[in-house]
């Protein structure tokens, strides 16, 4: 029943959450932003005023599927982010330029976040079959070891929250040193970058569910009796 509760209550969180994203987005995509310029051209005007001519910015297929790679120093734009001068694109790009800044300074948070990802994403993968594995063959050092690693890449959600929160509060202020954007856009772009990092708030909770229920049932596994042979 606990399962179900935490399951139950994070799934409703998460719906609520990407509906405002959808409908925020929805919204500031359709508002033309007062530059003229499209997603692409602002994230490479953001890179060119930070001296980080060598970072790339290319177009990918998909919606909302923005993202900044600190491996081969490239920013991918969706079509609707690259190609159009809307207050969402303005924001989003400007978005995904705050993480390219950050590499570029050695932010810590988001050099260890890149460094643990392999990790984070072994243990989110095999960490679960192998508290499964160590529940049917009533191995305790499984369950342990199950629990370890799937709990260390949920702690990864925590770490995200800080990164994603100072990149935004980098757009903005690229934003506005630029001189990119006037003061309905800005309320624009904040309410966009708000409900994105909602997406964020919303994985952290439900890693945190998660981390509490995989306590509670590990424990009981762990500190389980053994049982007293006649």
């Amino acid at each position: 029943m606990t399962f179900y509760l935490i399951v139950g209550a994070a799934y409703l969180f998460s719906m609520l959450v990407q509906t405002t994203l959808k409908r925020t987005y929805a919204k500031w995509s359709r508002v033309e932003n007062s530059a003229g310029l499209p997603g692409g051209r602002v994230a490479r005007q953001i890179l060119d005023a930070n001296d980080m001519r060598r970072v790339r910015v290319e177009a990918v297929t998909g919606k909302l599927s923005d993202h900044y790679d600190p491996r081969t120093k490239v920013i991918r734009l969706s079509q609707p982010i690259y190609a159009v001068p809307s207050v969402a694109a303005l924001a989003i790009s400007a978005h995904e330029s705050g993480h390219a800044i950050q590499d570029h300074q050695n932010y810590g948070p988001l050099k260890f976040r890149t460094a643990m990802a392999p990790i984070a994403n072994f243990g989110g993968r095999f960490g679960i079959p192998v508290l499964i594995a160590g529940t049917y063959f009533d191995s305790q050092l499984l369950v342990l070891a199950g629990v370890i690693a799937y709990v260390g890449a949920l702690l990864m959600q925590f770490l995200t929250l800080p990164v994603e929160f100072n990149a935004s509060k980098r757009a903005l202020a690229q934003l506005e040193n630029l001189h990119l954007m006037n003061e309905e856009e800005t309320e624009g772009a904040q309410k966009v970058l708000r409900a994105a990092a909602m997406t964020y708030v919303a994985g952290v909770a439900s890693a945190a569910g998660y981390i509490v229920y995989l306590g509670l049932a590990g424990g009981r596994l762990l500190l389980k009796k053994p049982p007293v042979v006649p």
